[in-house]
C-alpha cells in the first residue's frame, strides 16, 4: 500500500516557485530570490520545507505535523505576498495558494492612505490571479483544482 502523499514532488515545487516569481516580478525575478527560494533539483522536499527559508504553521513541530508552509516571495510592489503550500484532505493531499497577506491592512475611508491601500490590494489580487493561471499552465495543484475535484466527487456520489 502506498503511503499518503503529504508533499509535492520537488519538480512541482520548483515549477510553483518559478512560476510565482516570473508572474510576480513581470518576467524578471530577482536573482537573490531565485537563489534563496528555488529548491535544488533532486532535493528532499521534506528537508527543504523544514529549512530556514520556509515559514511553518505551526512552527517547531515535525514535518508530519505542519499544516502549512509559506515562502515570503513578495511581488514587484509588495514584499509580503507569500506562496503557501497547505495540507488538505486529512493530510493526504496538498494545494498551492497565494496569500497576499494584505487583509490585515486598513486605512480609514477618506484618509490619504485609503486610495493607495485600495490600489495595492487590487494589484496584489491581479498578481495572485496571474500566478494561479501560471500554476494551472504548469500543472501545479491549487485550491481551485481541489474544489473542482470535490464538486466532481459530489456529483458522482463519492462524497
Amino acid at each position: 500500500m502506498t503511503p499518503p502523499k503529504t508533499a509535492p514532488e520537488i519538480d512541482e515545487l520548483r515549477r510553483a516557485v518559478t512560476a510565482y516569481l516570473e508572474a510576480a516580478y513581470g518576467g524578471h525575478p530577482p536573482a537573490p530570490l531565485l537563489e534563496r527560494f528555488l529548491p535544488p533539483a533532486g532535493a528532499s522536499v521534506e528537508a527543504w520545507l523544514m529549512g530556514e527559508q520556509v515559514e511553518r504553521d505551526p512552527s517547531g513541530v515535525p514535518f508530519e505535523q505542519v499544516r502549512s508552509f509559506a515562502l515570503r516571495l513578495g511581488n514587484s510592489g509588495y514584499p509580503h505576498m507569500k506562496l503557501r503550500l497547505t495540507r488538505t484532505d486529512g493530510n493526504t493531499r496538498y494545494v498551492f495558494s497565494v496569500d497576499a497577506h494584505d487583509m490585515v491592512l486598513h486605512a480609514p475611508p477618506g484618509s490619504p492612505d485609503a486610495a493607495a491601500l485600495d490600489a495595492l490590494k487590487k494589484e496584489n489580487a491581479r498578481i495572485a490571479r496571474c500566478i494561479v493561471e501560471c500554476w494551472h499552465a504548469q500543472q501545479v495543484r491549487t485550491e481551485h483544482d481541489r474544489l473542482r475535484e470535490m464538486i466532481r466527487q459530489a456529483k458522482d456520489g463519492r462524497l
